[in-house]
């Protein structure tokens, strides 16, 4: 099995294919296996390009500390290992809901890693002070709900949501919320101003490709960041949600599509 070491926990990867390297991230409580091998991702890209699968920490087959201190930033430092590792200077990267959060950290902090950005899922929100509040005691109910022991108790339906879908994909609860509760720390420690974050955005120049369910439930704007984003595009999949739209057929033509176009121009 692929494993690579970043200062003590073992990431879990896999290499399918042949062409133009793809990074593929999963989202939250999922896997390489769940968000791209299931879903039949792999098959519909690997005869065209290279595919560079990884198991964030916390997740998978990778390991899942349940420190919070190991997860935000260091998930970020995985992925640009991850690259280092296998000596790929630039690749294509994709996306899925914490995996495009992920991509983004990675494309403002190291754009020089980047052929284009795919961010699935993704929807951009720049909140006020009030906003911020509202958001943070959301997050702070979904970790409660992965380390409850009674699941009865919860009674927000986001982190029921939140719950069921970790419990379905067999994943570590506690590392899930480990992972959670560094993303909350990271956001309070680096709040900046919407204005910064914007002109950020703005100076963005590789291509970038939103595309989010037209149902989806995450707060913010989905079109956003294609607005800010230099020539980015965005497309919405018509009556899919967060989780219908991973598997859904259109989604696929679109990120192929634009997968083609930047590699092949």
């Amino acid at each position: 099995m692929p494993y690579f070491n970043n200062d003590g926990i073992k990431i879990y990867y896999e290499i399918e294919g042949e062409g133009s390297p793809i990074l593929m991230i999963h989202g939250f409580a999922s896997s390489l296996e769940g968000n791209w091998k299931q879903t039949n991702w792999v098959n519909f890209l690997k005869d065209d390009y290279q595919l560079i699968l990884i198991d964030c920490r916390g997740h998978g087959k990778s390991d899942k500390p349940t420190d919070p201190a190991q997860y935000g930033p260091k998930m970020v430092d995985d992925i640009i290992k991850l690259l280092e590792y296998l000596s790929i200077e630039k690749a294509n990267f994709f996306g899925y809901s914490m995996g495009s959060r992920l991509t983004l950290n990675v494309l403002l902090s190291n754009p020089q890693l980047f052929k284009c950005a795919i961010l699935g899922g993704f929807v951009l929100l720049i909140p006020n002070e009030e906003e911020r509040s509202i958001s943070d005691k959301q997050t702070l109910q979904i970790i409660e709900a992965l380390k409850t022991t009674n699941k009865d108790q919860i009674k927000n339906p986001v982190a029921l949501r939140f719950r069921l879908f970790a419990e379905s994909t067999k994943a570590d609860l506690n590392a899930l919320a480990a992972v959670m509760t560094a993303g909350l720390q990271v956001q309070e420690n680096s709040f900046q101003d919407p204005a910064q974050l914007k002109e950020r955005l703005k100076k963005i120049n590789v291509p970038v490709m939103s595309v989010v369910g037209s149902d989806d439930f995450i707060p913010g704007d989905k079109t956003l960041i294609a607005q800010l984003v230099p020539d980015a595009c965005h497309f919405q999949i018509q009556g899919k949600d967060h989780l219908t739209v991973v598997p859904d057929p259109k989604f696929k033509m679109i990120v192929k599509a634009f997968l083609d176009y930047v590699n092949r121009r």
